[in-house]
Order: C-alpha cells, then sequence, then structure tokens
C-alpha cells in the first residue's frame, strides 16, 4: 500500500509540472526516478490490455497487488494478465495523483504566473537547471555522436521556444487607471516582473478564477505628480468569452490600493478555438508532456489555448459549466490517444537508442531554458525580450535565491527519486 502512496504522491509532482509552462511533468518523472516505468506503463495500454481487462484474473492481481505490490511484481514476471495489472495499478494510482493537483493547480497557478511572472520563472529554471545533469547521468556512453545531437536539440528547442505566441483571438481594449492621489514616485504598469492585472467582477470580484484577465500590452509609466494613464491591453485567454462590453474591466492587481479602472469602450477581437483544434492541440501537448524538457503546458501556451484550456477546467471543476465539459472532454480524449501513441515511440527509442535519446533528452533540456530566463523587458513592438541580470526593481538577490531553491528541491527529490526507483523495482 505504501508503494502505491508513493506512486500518488509521484503523481502530484507530476501534475504540479504539467501545470506550469515550462516545467516538464516528463523532467519530475526522471528526477523521482519512475521515468522509463512510466514510459512503458503507458506503452503497455493495447489490445492485450483491453482483453486482460474483462478476464477474472486480472482483477484477482489488481486487487491483490494493492496489499502486496511485491507478489504482483513476481506474478507478473511469469504471467502476461499480472503484468497488466501492475502497469494498470501503477498507472491508476500515478495518474489520480496528476489529476488531484492539475485540478488544484488550476485554481492557483495561472495567477501566479501572470501576476509574478521573474519570480516563478526563476524557480522553474533552477529546476530544470538541475534536473539536466539526471538524463546525462543515465547515459551509459558518451562520445561525439551524443555531443552532436545534444547541440541539434538544444539548438532546436532554443530557436522554438522564442516563437511569438499566438495573439490573434485574445481580445483586445483599452482602460484608463485613475490613482487615488498623484504618485510620489513613477508608477510602473507592466506586463512582466510584478506584473499588473486587469480583472472584471463578473462574479463578484473576490473568485479570481472565475474572473476574466488582462493584462498590459506593454509597459506604461505614471510619472511622478500625475494620477492616470490609458494603458492598451490584451486578455490572457482566448475566446469570446473577453469579449467584453464598456465597464467590463474594474479591478487590478499590482497597483496601488484605492486605484480605479474605467473601461469606456468594448473589448473585442476574442473568439472561441475550433474543437478540431483543440484536439490537436491535446495531442502535441500530451506528446511533450512525456519528453523532459518540454512542457505540454508551454506548447499549449504557445498554440495560445493555456489559459482556455485552464479557464475551463476552472469553469466545470468549480462551477459546473457544461459548455466547459465539451471542451474538457475533448481535450481528455487527445490526452489519451497522444500519451499512448507516443510513450510507444519513446519506449522503443529507450530499448533501442537508449544514450542517444537521453542525449537528445539533455539538449531539448537544455534549450527549454531559454524560454524560463527571469530577466525580460518588451520591445517597441510590445514583445518579451531576454536582458542581462540587473538590481533595476530591486529583486536580483531574490531572484537568484529562487533560481537556488528551484536547484536545492531537485538535488533533493533526485535523493528521495533513488529510494522511490529501488522501491518500484519491487512493485
Amino acid at each position: 500500500m505504501i508503494t502505491w502512496l508513493k506512486n500518488v504522491l509521484c503523481g502530484i509532482c507530476m501534475g504540479i509540472a504539467d501545470a506550469i509552462p515550462g516545467v516538464s511533468g516528463g523532467t519530475v518523472a526522471l528526477i523521482l526516478g519512475i521515468y522509463e516505468r512510466f514510459i512503458a506503463a503507458i506503452s503497455a495500454i493495447g489490445p492485450g490490455m483491453l482483453k486482460a481487462v474483462f478476464s477474472k484474473a486480472f482483477w484477482g492481481h489488481l486487487v491483490g497487488g494493492v496489499t502486496s505490490p511485491a507478489t504482483l511484481k513476481t506474478n507478473a514476471a511469469t504471467d502476461p494478465v499480472a503484468d497488466y495489472a501492475r502497469h494498470a495499478l501503477f498507472l491508476a494510482t500515478l495518474v489520480f495523483g496528476i489529476a488531484a493537483a492539475i485540478v488544484v493547480g488550476a485554481k492557483f497557478i495561472p495567477d501566479l504566473i501572470a501576476e509574478h511572472p521573474a519570480k516563478m520563472n526563476a524557480f522553474f529554471f533552477g529546476l530544470v537547471i538541475a534536473s539536466i545533469v539526471i538524463p546525462f547521468r543515465m547515459m551509459g556512453t558518451r562520445n561525439g555522436v551524443h555531443v552532436v545531437v545534444f547541440a541539434i536539440f538544444a539548438a532546436a528547442t532554443f530557436f522554438f521556444v522564442a516563437l511569438p505566441i499566438d495573439q490573434s483571438d485574445k481580445a483586445t481594449g483599452s482602460v484608463t487607471v485613475t490613482l487615488p492621489a498623484p504618485a510620489e514616485a513613477d508608477v510602473l504598469i507592466t506586463p512582466v516582473g510584478e506584473a499588473t492585472v486587469f480583472m472584471t467582477n463578473r462574479v463578484g470580484g473576490t473568485d479570481k478564477k472565475r474572473e476574466v484577465a488582462y493584462l498590459p500590452t506593454a509597459p506604461t509609466v505614471i510619472a511622478a505628480g500625475e494620477t492616470t494613464a490609458t494603458i492598451a491591453v490584451v486578455a490572457r485567454l482566448t475566446g469570446d468569452i473577453a469579449n467584453l462590453p464598456a465597464g467590463g474591466l474594474v479591478a487590478s492587481a499590482g497597483l496601488p490600493e484605492g486605484t480605479t479602472v474605467t473601461q469606456a469602450a468594448p473589448t473585442s477581437g476574442g473568439s472561441d478555438p475550433a474543437l478540431w483544434f483543440v484536439f490537436i492541440a491535446g495531442m502535441i501537448a500530451i506528446s511533450a508532456m512525456v519528453l523532459p524538457g518540454i512542457s505540454g503546458s508551454f506548447i499549449l501556451l504557445m498554440l495560445g489555448l493555456y489559459n482556455y484550456v485552464f479557464f475551463n477546467i476552472r469553469a466545470f471543476v468549480y462551477e459546473r459549466d457544461g459548455d466547459a465539459l465539451v471542451v474538457l472532454l475533448v481535450f481528455v480524449a487527445a490526452l489519451i490517444i497522444g500519451i499512448v501513441s507516443f510513450a510507444r515511440l519513446v519506449n522503443w527509442l529507450l530499448k533501442n537508442h537508449r544514450d542517444v535519446t537521453l542525449a537528445a533528452l539533455v539538449g531539448i533540456m537544455a534549450g527549454s531554458l531559454r524560454k524560463l530566463w527571469p530577466w525580460v523587458t518588451t520591445n517597441a513592438e510590445g514583445a518579451l525580450q531576454a536582458t542581462t541580470p540587473n538590481n533595476a526593481d530591486g529583486q536580483l538577490g531574490l531572484l537568484i535565491g529562487l533560481i537556488v531553491v528551484g536547484i536545492v528541491l531537485v538535488v533533493g527529490l533526485e535523493r528521495l527519486g533513488r529510494g522511490a526507483l529501488a522501491e518500484h523495482k519491487h512493485a
């Protein structure tokens, strides 16, 4: 039983990572020492497992395995049905943890990323940079071929994560911000660093999980002595729910208390994505989640669907929204089909080209660090671009500290993972 509880905890860690753009659940699986077991279990899903599910022996092994995983492991060595039961129990406990973490994470993580992007990126950067060591250490040999593979995948990922995020389906508009008193010093209104977020008041303004949020399109400064500024804004999520009537945006986070927000004209341009696009995006995202270093949530972000998917998770889980259920059913179907098919490929690669595959994973993880660099600014077009570490906002020490915390956390988890791996070998 303890073994399966550990699986649930591993699943929770993976689910939290899967909810974060930039951190992969596959990376966490590597850290915890269950990655190859995870891939093998998913690869076992197919006609053989489906046939076994309808046998009495399968359920006998499944029930017995709950209390005696070691016995199930022994039986699985000679009995294919017991092996299917072992894989099914492993996946069931892991998926339970993943699903629970994503449901809870959907309530908090998107808001934390929107309001504290630099801090969150610094922490994620530390997680990933420490995680690179894990697949590198798993390699049996290292030669020139592996260096070339690493360089190719690192360069490709470095380029990919810098591609501009599609904003075409997101509503845009403008608001006027009025401070409660003339500013004593310059007030920065920005989508980076300590971001400013504008919110609706659709459900009372106190429950952020159901409010529609907007970010500034570019930094704006209210100069000392001034009280107002007009800010161009863009919705955080794709969808026509962000097409607001005048007066829809009424609150802000990241500005002095008492600041008022006035939206004189409607916001427009938001449109719901087609369900077929949600399905394709889900298949691509779950395929990325299987790979350490590539975040499925980041793929959704690149496709403009990250906040849309999480908004619908919130809407269904916390509000029982029927329209959201349709979107989620399509998305979940895509996840199931995508992960089963892609995991087979990864499993084959690990069995037949293990070191080359691991070298590619190291390259992917290294290249993905570009997306998590915490020091960013915006150019003249409002696009984010990396800058050198600086203490302009007084947060240099804090961001470096968060990177260190991420590194220490991975080192600690990896050590725990060694024990978990030994335990799983008997499960």
